[in-house]
């Protein structure tokens, strides 16, 4: 499978009733603003203890779906934008934006079709959660981070951690851990909102396919696309993290999702 090939399928999965399902999930957007606009350092805040002040910073949010992030950023005075697959994603996040009184811009397109020449250069770039397995190969997907990444722009990376997601499967209810860490193989995968839908809508979803990475192709990744890491972490504790099912605090034992700051490599 090629990179158009699976931007393609994962497509059509994500434009398939996610603007519903966000709905069932967060309310409707003007519901959902309300809550973000109460306490914006909520959902940003792990992120801010890296960067700092973002008023007057440009920040750019990559597969940044629902956009609820986008708009905490927005709302702490960030100029943002956010790129993704998904109309569907874009109808939540601009609709979630008016309703929080705060301006954003959504470009639907695949990251990988951006050109440079036609999007600003950013000081924050941010690329998190369920997101790495979506694309064949890390290195053009890192590569056109730092096309995109002003001089003194600082990218972070954050997703699950594949020590978890690589080896905890469920089974008749009960998390496993018999999964191959070293896979490289392509797999199907329910889209990752269709729990929040109703199980006649579920049945008629088309599925996505990833490919999951190990923690070392990634940093490995990141080193061969011109950046230069500056730390990393390691975090336990994050209960979301993990399935349901899965056995009474794993969360505190198993690092449940991984971050990488980097910037542009001037060596």
């Amino acid at each position: 499978m090629n990179q158009q090939q699976m931007s393609e399928r994962n497509k059509v999965g994500w434009n398939q009733n996610a603007y519903e399902a966000w709905v069932s999930r967060h309310g409707t957007p003007h519901e959902y603003a309300m809550q973000l606009s109460a306490d914006p350092l909520k959902k940003v805040g792990f992120y801010l203890e890296e960067v700092g002040e973002v008023r007057g910073k440009s920040v750019l949010n990559l597969l940044g779906s629902k956009g609820n992030k986008a708009v905490c950023f927005a709302l702490l005075g960030a100029d943002v934008t956010v790129v993704d697959l998904s109309s569907e994603n874009k109808r939540y996040a601009m609709e979630l934006a008016e309703a929080a009184g705060v301006a954003i811009t959504y470009i639907v397109n695949d990251v990988l079709e951006l050109a440079e020449e036609e999007i600003s250069q950013f000081d924050i770039v941010i690329l998190e959660m369920g997101v790495l397995h979506y694309f064949v190969d890390l290195c053009p997907l890192f590569q056109k981070v730092s096309a995109l990444m002003k001089e003194n722009g600082v990218f972070i990376v954050r997703d699950y951690h594949p020590f978890v997601s690589k080896t905890l499967r469920m089974a008749n209810g009960d998390a496993v851990l018999d999964g191959d860490y070293f896979s490289d193989e392509y797999t199907e995968v329910d889209v990752a909102y269709s729990a929040l839908l109703p199980k006649q809508t579920q049945q008629k979803l088309v599925k996505n396919v990833i490919r999951q990475w190990t923690l070392s192709e990634v940093i490995n990744a990141l080193i061969h696309s011109g950046l230069n890491i500056r730390k990393m972490k390691e975090d336990k504790g994050v209960h979301w993290a993990f399935p349901a099912g899965s056995p009474d605090g794993i969360a505190e034992r198993l690092p449940g999702t991984f971050t990488m700051i980097a910037s542009k490599d001037f060596r």
